[in-house]
């Protein structure tokens, strides 16, 4: 689709990051961004324009298969990895080649996690999310830095909130280091007795936790933030990418930090990578402007200003993200490229759960049950490991 004065218009799929959020504000903050950065884009690329549609994430899929189908799908699809390698398992999108120039500005454990078992690559790493603490300034003077700092301030009256999911507490299982232990299960290997109980250490801590009265847990990142802004909460674990909608409300009340650590060792955050893909529709012109845009989006120029502008990513190109990393808010400084290293086991845990619906609904069951409900921790860690070598 094109317009008279020479521009093109290309469509966008974008997965909403508010998935859990189902209210008559949802998107309402990314529509906003994504206004934004069509109004910046202009500036630095004249000739395209973006038609961007913001969906559900668990909506996109099923909306791509009959715009494909009947050839009018998007030109750029922006998801994150797992769902790009879906889309593109699918044939909803087209696999992306990139030149070894273009490949060099991309940090490699990205490219890596959006890599097909052949070898192509279901699409362009462009930034990521981070998992980090927010809290509120005014209730907390400072982000507890380990666990037990955690469990003494909500000892004082400090209200802390955390959701039941394995993505949002995946964080907490590096200070105990249990995730050696899913990472042996998934690959169906035998589980250590030292492994299996670092993995009971941890649901130890989070039936401990839940007895605490001042740990809270949720069943969804919405609610979480919901309480937080209301007040009800001072400290949530929360995604870079909510980080906007927040700033809104708490204004500068809002404070960022790493996740707190335990003895074990550091908190193992896992990130989203935001990867655009190539829509199977567009005419050799649209593909041609897209790929371009694609190039735009990972220089270093580029990469750095979306950064600093909208503080919600961190960059994926390796320049950048040493320049900007002083500059975000504390919780990014401290995620450095080797981050990327400690994260892919956490990502490769999440994408095979998120990859297997009955898998993510029976592991969630088992933490429902320690968490809410009687299941013991030891009987808690072996169904989890269970769960997790019955289902590759």
């Amino acid at each position: 689709m094109t317009e008279n004065q020479g521009s093109i218009v290309l469509k966008v799929a974008q997965a909403s990051n508010e998935n859990e959020q189902h209210s008559d504000h949802r998107f309402e903050t990314e529509r906003k961004i994504t206004r934004n950065f069509q109004q910046q884009l202009k500036e630095m690329q004249p000739g395209i324009k973006l038609h961007p549609s913001i969906y559900p994430e668990e909506s996109l899929e099923r909306a791509l298969k009959v715009q494909t189908n009947s050839g009018l799908g998007p030109d750029l699809v922006i998801a994150d990895s797992n769902q790009a390698l879906s889309l593109l398992a699918l044939g909803l999108t087209d696999p992306i080649k990139l030149t070894k120039e273009r490949q060099n500005l991309i940090n490699p454990a990205a490219l890596e996690r959006v890599k097909t078992a052949t070898g192509s690559l279901a699409g362009q790493p462009v930034s990521q999310y981070l998992q980090l603490a927010c809290f509120d300034k005014r209730k907390l003077k400072k982000a507890p830095e380990t666990l037990k700092e955690l469990s003494e301030a909500s000892g004082t009256g400090t209200i802390f909130g955390m959701v039941t999911n394995l993505q949002d507490l995946y964080w907490s299982l590096g200070s105990f280091g249990a995730g050696e232990a899913l990472t042996a299960s998934l690959a169906g290997q035998k589980v250590t007795v030292a492994a299996h109980e670092r993995l009971t250490q941890w649901m130890r801590w989070l039936k401990e936790s839940s007895y605490q009265q001042n740990i809270v847990f949720l069943r969804n990142q919405a609610a979480l933030r919901k309480a937080f802004i209301e007040g009800e909460m001072n400290w949530i674990s929360c995604w870079s990418s909510q980080l906007p909608q927040l700033r809104e409300k708490l204004k500068d009340h809002l404070g960022i930090a790493p996740l707190p650590s335990g003895e074990f060792g550091r908190a193992t955050p896992i990130t989203r990578l935001k990867v655009w893909a190539l829509g199977k529709n567009s005419s050799r012109r649209q593909r041609a402007e897209s790929l371009n845009l694609l190039d735009f989006m990972v220089q270093p120029w580029a990469q750095k200003t979306y950064a600093l502008k909208y503080r919600t990513g961190f960059p994926v190109n390796p320049a950048a993200a040493m320049i900007v990393s002083k500059q975000l808010p504390p919780g990014f400084s401290k995620f450095s490229e080797d981050e990327n290293k400690r994260v892919r086991r956490g990502d490769a845990i999440v994408s095979a759960i998120d990859a297997n619906p009955r898998l993510k609904k029976d592991i969630q069951s088992t933490l429902n049950e320690l968490i809410f409900d009687g299941l013991s921790p030891e009987k808690a860690a072996t169904e989890l490991e269970t769960q997790m070598k019955a289902k590759r």
